[in-house]
């Protein structure tokens, strides 16, 4: 694995450095489900939106002393200081609520009646952090887009005290990820399990009539999505926490990410029956995260995404688990699914060789490529690619 003066990881793909930076997360715990898969009830928050307190802005977070210092220097174990300044000049998030104004956004809104999809709260869900008026402090603004207490919640009352070196970690190991949420408004992004749950809020979870009024259809694997990996490779993104401690973290991010998915996508497909909505494609999503699953309580045991984000991921088991995902090439529907699939093995192919403390060789990349290229159509060029990504993980186990 390679490590940078900050402990940030950089992913090397093929010659394109992939910085990476964290997916839009969302605290499961509050979470109920997907905002764009059914409508809100009259008077009720966004399922995003942490309920009582007050979210500050993006602008609080920023300071020389704080979150915009420039460059990040050690506290308590972390790299920290540079958080928002990476946020604003390299994160895509950033453009959440500009993306709104474009012409496919203006187009979708449209077609379903919604008026202006700035102002429209199935867009703002995702879109940007829509907190009621009450809960709106003096430097909030919707067009902040998904900002810093999307991720990490409304920061009334732990603005001030985490300032202090050492405070999140030692509420946190009093309080942990829940006491966390419930006392402070703080969403623990270092448990990945409620890190996992935000994400599919809005990366997976979406009504088919805003598919057939022209957004495009969501895809996630979380490993993808943490390194930036799934969309525009040739961008860079750079990251702005510490790698975790541990290896095989490629495994975890991945077996978790299927956990939550799968939730997420059952959630989806019986609002799509609700609606009377064809379930083809939900039916199709679902399948493919319980075989992901299924792989993972195979080879890692437990079941659910806290029990994933715990669980032992050592060399041998991330290679066997990469042939097993590779042998289910025919659970994948379409090339979206086909991409997540291969996203899959290719986290668990790559954990296989960072359980080791070595870097993937440049032939597990070169199958990388294949497998994604290959993607697009399917056919016994995506098998071959599947299989001899696992066949290299496995043979680096040896």
């Amino acid at each position: 694995m390679m490590t940078g003066q900050s402990s940030r990881r950089v992913v090397q793909n093929r010659g394109i450095m992939v910085l990476a930076a964290i997916a839009a997360v969302y605290a499961g715990a509050h979470f109920t489900g997907g905002p764009s898969a059914r409508a809100r009830e009259a008077g009720a928050l966004p399922p995003t939106i942490v309920p009582a307190f007050v979210y500050q802005g993006n602008p609080t977070c920023a300071g020389s002393n704080c979150h915009s210092a420039g460059e990040a220097t050690e506290q308590s174990g972390q790299m920290i200081g540079d958080e928002y300044d990476l946020w604003t000049e390299q994160d895509p998030h950033q453009h959440a609520f500009k993306s709104l104004k474009n012409d496919l956004s203006k187009s979708i809104a449209a077609k379903m009646s919604l008026g202006d999809p700035a102002k429209a709260g199935r867009c703002l869900d995702c879109h940007a952090v829509d907190a009621p008026t009450p809960q709106r402090g003096e430097q909030f603004a919707l067009a902040g887009g998904v900002g810093c207490e999307a991720c990490h919640g409304p920061a009334e009352k732990y603005l001030e005290p985490h300032a202090e070196a050492g405070w999140t970690i030692a509420q946190r190991g009093e309080l942990g990820s829940a006491g966390l949420l419930s006392k402070f408004g703080l969403i623990d992004t270092t448990d990945l399990s409620v890190r996992t749950r935000g994400c599919v809020a809005c990366h997976l979870e979406i009504g088919r009539d805003m598919i057939d009024a022209g957004h495009p259809p969501l895809e996630f694997e979380m490993y993808a999505y943490n390194y930036y990996i799934s969309k525009k490779p040739d961008a860079e993104f750079a990251p702005h926490w510490d790698e975790p401690v541990g290896r095989g973290n490629d495994a975890r991010l991945w077996a978790t990410g299927q956990a939550a998915a799968l939730t997420a996508a059952t959630r989806q497909l019986k609002a799509w029956k609700a609606h009377g909505w064809k379930t083809d494609e939900a039916e199709s999503l679902e399948a493919l995260y319980a075989a992901g699953v299924e792989v993972a309580k195979t080879h890692f045991g437990g079941g659910d995404d806290a029990a994933f984000a715990k669980a032992t991921y050592d060399a041998s088991k991330c290679a066997a688990a990469a042939t097993d995902l590779a042998g289910r090439a025919d659970v994948a529907g379409n090339a979206i699914e086909r991409r997540v699939l291969a996203f899959g093995v290719t986290a668990l192919g790559s954990a296989a060789f960072d359980a080791q403390e070595q870097d993937p060789v440049d032939a597990f990349w070169d199958a990388y490529d294949a497998a994604l290229e290959a993607a697009e159509q399917g056919g016994d060029a995506y098998v071959a690619a599947l299989a001899q990504l696992a066949r290299i993980a496995n043979e680096a186990t040896k």
